[in-house]
């Protein structure tokens, strides 16, 4: 009963972070997360009750699921375009930084074991990928750093814990060899790597036989992807390879189980993203709550410690912070930021100030200081490890605090670059949405969710009052009607249809043009004759029938709509808005699929969907600092408004 009331309190402080971070979205959730742990500290004590966890266990429940949707949600497009700065800080310099740092540390503390000093660098080596993203989705950083920054946050994840397992054991076992370790980390990590992605596929594998079986049970879909990750590490653990590249590797590989969309496994993978993040969210809060939870004990103990006098604690976190920075920044100076054009000594320094300050560390770090063991070899109690875990806390503390403050100095706000207003943002945030609807576009629903598309491309046309007469609506309209003339004339030529059935349309095609262009060539009659010499040899002057004329007006129609829909792809992003060519496609490809039905369930499921996309992203705007409070509400009625006005089932 007693767990039970402790994971029932916590969770319910990871909640109550999550509303809290709405009213004060300046605040980090993690620091609001630290301050809930430590107040949860107080019925604990009242309660006689004592949050402990073993290593092993908080390596399992909190590393397992975390790396491996790490892995999954990955760019591996850019992380292969940037795969040499993303090792150099993955590897190179997390190896780098335990053996400087690690030396530093046991010359600061030479009463603390030299592997625990090894140890501490290793969980300090990593930075996090979920505060970098908290810190830069208000700021207006480069793509290529914040690819690099989200790469290296992935891989180091792994090169520092492997680093941390070793300097361990070595802690453990009181022996290490460079030369074993070294023959060792390779091997064990391919073995990870290769465990990873067999089991993965295996998962994979299993689910396409359940499906193609006729099976769609979502949940047991969901189920199977979740126990996923442990499974892979408690294998690993036991054939003795390593496990955090093999929740990895899985997790890269699990991602291209999504590829390939039908409604199926596109409602698959809206439910498995909804799920990872409530599990991701909730992993990550745990992990702060924990934090929080074992601060008073850990400073209450350094506290009333005689071997170490408080100043000279926060002294240690201080100097361990600047070299921990300083190599980070050396590293990246010598390395030009990695990148190879030639840009002003001013604005390099910038640009390395900002790679340092977003090395924020994070989760990682206090899962593996958490992870210290409680008793060395021989049933020795370790007793520095409260104060290693204070100093992973107060570094962590320090760098995200840092980062807060520094970084809006290096780099401008999203909404001061931008410089948008409320009505561009909200053009930006129904983008965001076609988007999303265009990734979930298959074959068996392409008229439906193109529907909503519509609906939404229409809303974003009439904010920018692209239907007031506008200038770039007149020109696309002009294109459109001299592709149909062009497309009329190709068919005479090849004498798909006959001038009888083509002469009604190119008469009103030549009315339209001239009162858009006011061209000569579309008044004159002479404009028909040219086009009656120039295809006479495809002339049919036998009179059609009624049901001949018919279907030769259908037949134009069709061709026509095909066209145009060529051409409207093919047209430069630069010259036209894409809301309005995406509008233009929708609307040829709606009479091109006229007498195609769908039920009116399924284009109000997607609209549901649609109107959840746009709610979610509308928070997040504000919280990213994009609007404001009385813009937000703003969006907000607008979305009530559209809901309440588009039901298409009765």
């Amino acid at each position: 009963m007693e767990i039970f009331e402790n994971i029932l309190l916590m969770l319910s402080a990871v909640f109550l972070s999550n509303v809290l971070s709405r009213f004060v979205p300046n605040v980090a959730i993690p620091l609001i997360q630290v301050f809930l742990g430590v107040c949860l500290t107080i019925p604990l004590a009242a309660n006689d009750h004592l949050i402990e966890i073993s290593p092993e266990l908080f390596l399992l429940l909190f590393l397992a699921p975390l790396l491996f949707n790490d892995g999954t949600n990955a760019d591996k497009v850019s992380f292969w375009k940037y795969r040499k700065s993303i090792l150099s800080l993955s590897v190179g310099l997390v190896f780098i930084t335990v053996g400087v740092l690690g030396g530093f540390i046991h010359w600061l503390l030479p009463q603390v074991p030299l592997a625990a000093c090894f140890a501490l660098a290793a969980a300090l080596a990593p930075t996090d990928a979920v505060a970098v993203s908290a810190l830069a989705e208000k700021l207006k950083i480069p793509s290529k750093m914040m690819h690099t920054l989200e790469g290296e946050s992935l891989i180091n994840d792994a090169s520092g814990l492997v680093s941390f397992q070793f300097a361990v054991a070595a802690l453990l076992t009181g022996t290490f060899s460079f030369v074993n370790a070294g023959t060792s980390f390779l091997m064990l990590s391919i073995g990870g790597i290769l465990l990873g992605l067999v089991m993965t596929a295996l998962k994979i594998k299993v689910m396409s036989l359940l499906r193609s079986a006729g099976i769609e049970n979502a949940v047991s879909f969901i189920l199977m992807e979740l126990l996923l990750p442990f499974f892979i590490f408690v294998t690993a653990e036991k054939i003795g390879v390593n496990g955090i590249l093999a929740v990895v590797s899985g997790g890269m590989l699990h991602s291209f189980s999504y590829r390939k969309l039908d409604p199926g496994i596109a409602q698959l993978n809206l439910l498995s993203r909804n799920t990872w993040a409530v599990l991701t969210f909730s992993l990550n809060g745990l992990v702060f709550i924990l934090l929080g939870t074992q601060l008073p004990h850990i400073i209450r103990t350094i506290w009333l410690s005689n071997k170490v006098s408080n100043v000279t604690v926060f002294l240690y976190i201080f100097a361990i912070t600047a070299i921990l920075l300083a190599i980070r920044f050396i590293w990246i100076w010598l390395a030009r930021n990695f990148d190879d054009t030639k840009v002003a000594p001013g604005e390099r320094l910038k640009q390395a100030l900002l790679y340092t300050v977003s090395g924020v560390r994070g989760t990682i770090t206090l899962v593996s200081a958490l992870s210290l063991p409680f008793v060395l070899s021989g049933n020795q109690d370790f007793v520095a490890r409260d104060l290693l875990v204070f100093i992973a806390a107060g570094v962590i503390t320090v760098t995200l605090l840092l980062a807060n403050f520094t970084m809006p100095l290096l780099a401008p706000k999203k909404a001061e670059a931008l410089g948008e207003s409320d009505t561009e943002i909200e053009a930006d945030i129904l983008r965001e949405v076609i988007n999303k609807l265009k990734s979930y576009q298959t074959d068996e629903n392409k008229q439906e969710v193109a529907g909503v598309i519509s609906m939404y491309n229409d809303r974003i046309l009439t904010l920018n009052n692209f239907f007031d007469n506008n200038e770039e609506n007149r020109k696309i309209r002009t294109l459109v009607m001299q592709w149909q003339y062009e497309n009329i004339l190709h068919m005479l030529y090849k004498r798909e249809i006959t001038m009888q059935a083509a002469y009604p349309t190119l008469r009103r095609l030549k009315k339209r043009l001239y009162g858009l262009t006011k061209k000569k060539e579309y008044k004159s009659n002479l404009f028909y004759d040219r086009a009656f010499r120039k295809n006479l040899r495809a002339l049919n002057i036998l009179p059609l029938t009624f049901e001949e004329r018919r279907k030769q007006r259908y037949k134009i129609i069709r061709s026509n709509n095909t066209y145009i829909i060529e051409q409207l792809e093919k047209l430069p992003a630069n010259d036209f808005s894409q809301d309005l060519i995406d509008r233009y496609i929708f609307t040829y490809e709606r009479i091109g699929n006229e007498n195609r039905n769908f039920s009116s369930e399924s284009l109000q499921e997607w609209m549901d969907v649609a109107i959840q996309e746009e709610r979610k992203l509308i928070q997040q705007y504000f919280e990213t600092g994009k609007i404001d409070r009385a813009e937000m509400k703003k969006f907000r009625d607008n979305v009530l408004a559209l809901e309440n006005s588009s039901s298409f089932t009765n």
